[in-house]
This record gives C-alpha cells, sequence and structure tokens, in this order.
C-alpha cells in the first residue's frame, strides 16, 4: 500500500545561539536556589578559603552562608542600625562590615565575636576591606574620606580627602599595599598613596561610580557606572576600553575563570561575562530581577547574586557540578551499550546464516493531513487556523494554503463558510500579508475570498471591518514601495553622477511616475464606490 506524501511546511530558520566553549561552560551551572530577605541586598562576598563561607549584607545582620547547603551556617547582627559591605579577610576568619552610623566593625566570623570598632567617619561607610599582607583596614565612606586604620589599636594612619561626593566604591590594589583606589559619585576615580595621603591619579568615570575592580598585576583597573564598563591603565590613567553592554546601572565588577573572565552585573536584570583579551561578551546570564551585588567562589564552584525585588531581597545561588555529570553521562554511555537493542547499527555486517528483522515504524500523520488525505479541504483549513497554529507556526498555515492551491481545494475549502468562519483565515491573511515570506501566497488567498465573497459584503459589518483592516495594512505596504522607489532614483542619481559613462538607468521616471499616482488613487478611493468594486480593488500585487 502506497504511504501518503505529508504536506510540505517549510520552516525558515531563525537565528540560533552560536554554540561556544563559554556558553557551555556556563550553562552547567545548576538551577538557583533562591532565599528572600527582608531588605535589599547591600553586598555578597565568598571567602577566599575553603570551605567557602558567604557573607550576606542585607538590613542590620550579616548572614553567613554555608557553600554546599546554602543555608545561614552565622549571622552576625550586632549593628544598631543598617550594615554595609561585609568582606572576609584573605585567610576566611575575620570579617569586617561598615555601618550607617560610619563606625567599621570587625568580627571572628567563626565565634560572632566582636574584636574591635573603628571610629572615625562622620556618616555611613558603604565600603570596607583588608589591606593584603598588612593588619590595616580601610574604609570608604559617604563623608567623602577614605581612611586606613590599624587593628591592633584601632588607631587612624591616615585620611584620604578629596573627593567632593559620597565615596561607593574603594578597593585596595593587589600588586602594592601602599595604593587605594576609590570609586565616588562626583564620577571620579582616585588612586592614593597611603605612605603619602595624596592622590596620585585621578580619572573621570563620566558617570557616578558604583564599583572598581583592579587586575592582580596592579597594571589596569577596571570602574563600573552608568551604564558602562570602563578599563584604566593605573601609571597613565589612559582609557584602554568602554564596555556598553548593559542599558541601565552597572553596579557591580567580579573576576571569574582564575581572572581570565571580567563579569558585570547591572540593574538591567543581567549579568554579562567578557573575555579579558578582547573585551567582546562571551556570555549573558539572566536573573529575575535588578542585580546589586555578585560573588564568585574560587573555581567557579558557585555564583552568588544579590538582588532586589520590590522592596524585599533576594539572594541566588549556583553551584557547579562538573565531576559528577561527567560521571553520570559516563554511567548513561555504558547502560546504553550494555542495552542489545543497540548492539545492531548501521555498518554491522549480517553472517550468511542470520537475518535482521528490520521494525518497520508506522507513518505518523498530522490532523490536517489526515483530513486532506480524505479531501475534507474546509476541515483540514480550520485546524491550521487555530490561534495557537497561526501564532506558533504559520509555516503550517502557509503549507496547507499551497497545498489545497495545488489540488485546486482552495475555493472548496473557503466557499460557504460563515462570517464567524470567515474571520480567522482573514485575520491570518492580515497579520502576514507584508510578510515577504507568505505575501505572494496570501495575495492569491485574498483574491479568492474577494471572488467569492464580494457580492454579499454590503450584507455583513464585520466582514467589511475586516477588509478595511486589510487596505490598511497594504497602504502601508505600497507607502513602503513608494520610497523604496525614491531611494532607488536618488541612487540611479548618484550612480549617474559619479558614471559619466555609465549606460543609462532601464528604469523609466514616466512609468514610475504613473505607478505612483495610480497607487495614490486607487489606496483613496478604496471602499468608497460599491461594495463589489472596493473588495475587489483591496488585493495589490506590490511585488
Amino acid at each position: 500500500m502506497a504511504t501518503f506524501k505529508k504536506t510540505h511546511t517549510r520552516a525558515f530558520n531563525k537565528t540560533g545561539i552560536k554554540t561556544t566553549p563559554d556558553l557551555g561552560y556556563w550553562k552547567k551551572l545548576e538551577f538557583p536556589v533562591t532565599v528572600k530577605e527582608f531588605t535589599s541586598i547591600d553586598y555578597v562576598d565568598v571567602s577566599p578559603t575553603e570551605p567557602y563561607y558567604i557573607a550576606v549584607t542585607s538590613g542590620p545582620k550579616v548572614d553567613v552562608y554555608h557553600q554546599q547547603t546554602t543555608q545561614v551556617w552565622r549571622t552576625i547582627s550586632r549593628f544598631q542600625r543598617n550594615a554595609y559591605g561585609a568582606r572576609f579577610r584573605q585567610d576566611g576568619q575575620l570579617l569586617v562590615v561598615g555601618t550607617e552610623e560610619g563606625q567599621v566593625k570587625l568580627f571572628n566570623q567563626r565565634q560572632k565575636q566582636l574584636l574591635r570598632v573603628f571610629k572615625g567617619h562622620s556618616s555611613a561607610t558603604h565600603r570596607v576591606g583588608f589591606v593584603e599582607g598588612t593588619p590595616h583596614v580601610v574604609s570608604f565612606s559617604d563623608d567623602q574620606t577614605a581612611a586606613l586604620w590599624d587593628i591592633g589599636d584601632e588607631s587612624q594612619i591616615c585620611t584620604l580627602k578629596g573627593h567632593k561626593d559620597f565615596i561607593r566604591a574603594g578597593i585596595t590594589s593587589p600588586a602594592s599595599e601602599n595604593i587605594i583606589l576609590s570609586g565616588s559619585y562626583d564620577h571620579t576615580v582616585r588612586l592614593w598613596d597611603t605612605r603619602t595621603g595624596s592622590s596620585v591619579l585621578t580619572v573621570d568615570h563620566g558617570a557616578p561610580v558604583e564599583s572598581i575592580l583592579c587586575y592582580p598585576s596592579g597594571g589596569v583597573f577596571i570602574s563600573a557606572g552608568g551604564s558602562e564598563v570602563r578599563v584604566w591603565d593605573t601609571i597613565s590613567g589612559r582609557l584602554l576600553s568602554k564596555l556598553a553592554q548593559h542599558h541601565k546601572t552597572v553596579t557591580c565588577l567580579s573576576f571569574a575563570s582564575d581572572n581570565n573572565r571580567l563579569m558585570s552585573g547591572s540593574l538591567d536584570c543581567h549579568i554579562k561575562i567578557y573575555d579579558v583579551n578582547t573585551y567582546s561578551v562571551v556570555h549573558t546570564l539572566d536573573f529575575p530581577a535588578p542585580i546589586l551585588s555578585m560573588a564568585v567562589a574560587p573555581e567557579d564552584s558557585m555564583l552568588a547574586v544579590g538582588m532586589i525585588s520590590g522592596g524585599s531581597g533576594l539572594v541566588s545561588f549556583q553551584h557547579r557540578r562538573e565531576q559528577q555529570e561527567v560521571e553520570k553521562d559516563s554511567n548513561r554511555a555504558k547502560r546504553k551499550a550494555a542495552d542489545i537493542r543497540n548492539m545492531i547499527t548501521e555498518d554491522y555486517r549480517v553472517v550468511p546464516d542470520e537475518q535482521i528483522i528490520r521494525h518497520e515504524e508506522k507513518q505518523q500523520l498530522s490532523k490536517y493531513d489526515v483530513l486532506l488525505r480524505k479531501f475534507k479541504y474546509s476541515q483540514a483549513l480550520d485546524t491550521v487556523l487555530t490561534s495557537y497554529v497561526t501564532s506558533k507556526t504559520p509555516n503550517v498555515t502557509v503549507g496547507v494554503l499551497h497545498e489545497l492551491i495545488r489540488r485546486e481545494g482552495l475555493k472548496t475549502a473557503i466557499a460557504g463558510r460563515e462570517v464567524k468562519q470567515l474571520i480567522p483565515l482573514l485575520n491570518f491573511v492580515i497579520r502576514y500579508v507584508r510578510n515577504p515570506l507568505y505575501k505572494q501566497l496570501l495575495i492569491d488567498v485574498s483574491n479568492v475570498i474577494i471572488d467569492l465573497y464580494s457580492d454579499s459584503l454590503h450584507e455583513n459589518p464585520a466582514l467589511v471591518r475586516q477588509f478595511r483592516r486589510l487596505q490598511e495594512e497594504i497602504a502601508a505596504e505600497l507607502r513602503i514601495s513608494r520610497e523604496y522607489i525614491g531611494l532607488m532614483g536618488a541612487i540611479e542619481m548618484f550612480l549617474s553622477a559619479s558614471e559619466p559613462e555609465r549606460a543609462p538607468s532601464t528604469i523609466n521616471p514616466q512609468h514610475l511616475a504613473s505607478t505612483s499616482m495610480y497607487e495614490n488613487e486607487s489606496s483613496s478611493n478604496l471602499l468608497q464606490s460599491s461594495p463589489k468594486k472596493s473588495a475587489a480593488a483591496v488585493v495589490v500585487d506590490v511585488i
């Protein structure tokens, strides 16, 4: 028995996502575990040493999460008002926190013991940190100053003055214990020498600075503010690169993949990942709310992101279990190889005494193919005019219409319909008549509809409204066609002027003028004469 040839529904390929090593690498992050806080997340930091605890600063407390269980391991709440910017020391033992009243507090994060309180700022201290290799702490305050503190006796070593607005970003140089960088809402980033207490370099970011990051070598630093990320040379202050991949304020920066990738988080709910060699975007991570802070654990084993949603905070934890995934894939491949059903392949050699019986799968036909096979054209057309099919797979509807035209059954499928049954077809034509992929076919369909229903057009106001919508779509297409003609004429004039010896254009200006005049008259007089004549003037082939 001959098989039925299925209806050809050609779907044009959409621009797909290019598969890259970075795409596969970051896709291995597990589904995020999200924790809700009562206030927005100010800062997220990961301990540099195992077990990589995560400090989340939110409201008047600092929650220390366990990296594996994503459960709160410790809560430090010895604050009168809001806490800001909690950061771990390089050994992971101590935690320094800024406060809304201006004090800087030092804790032993394992025992939650308050060790030191540094007093001297007159406004909130939003960012703090340790100076690597020294018993010093640095703080950046809204009183427009940065300060260096001695942990031993709580004394203030020096005060760095020069900014003219709040200081909301600051770090110490990983290459030198005497270099500090601060970013302010006065749009500047300053590089300080703590030995002299003076600013040795100032660069203008062009927007309030939200975050600063410095390469391990200390020769290049990065500033984030507004919708841009800028890369600077530390020695000369020269702008090396400008990254404008976000459309809202960039709030945080971080390194990943052993400092080979740069990450920027923004209020546009995206984290952009850049290659530090070219500063091109290699991957984008999407999140459900605006991003305020983020931190990456060593070896990219975990990504923690702090967000704000409706006045409350959200913390997202995503782990990477790459080794376990490899083991699962290996076990799955072994089980598949051991399955007797997978032992016979295409290159299997048949022994003379053996006979392979292949399973013949039954042909599966779509509902419209079943109806076309039974010559039920009208019902087949109805199955592909549902809102889901016309929205998600319009190529299927076009394929059935093309098959009906090939079978000379389109009139049979459209004729004898009530207005309620005809409107879905008209809606489809109106929606896609300007699509270059379907234009010619839908013009033919429109002509068939006009031939069948032009006599009864005046009896159906709903049908008249649909044809008026179709008229508007065609008029819009005609306007674009006239613009194309004008552009073509301008190009011809330019080419003629630049190439005097070039052969004259094959386009007749009088013909173009008459065509444009005819189109204007057709558009203005459409649906103003008798119903039958108006309907016949609806469809104009602009190809």
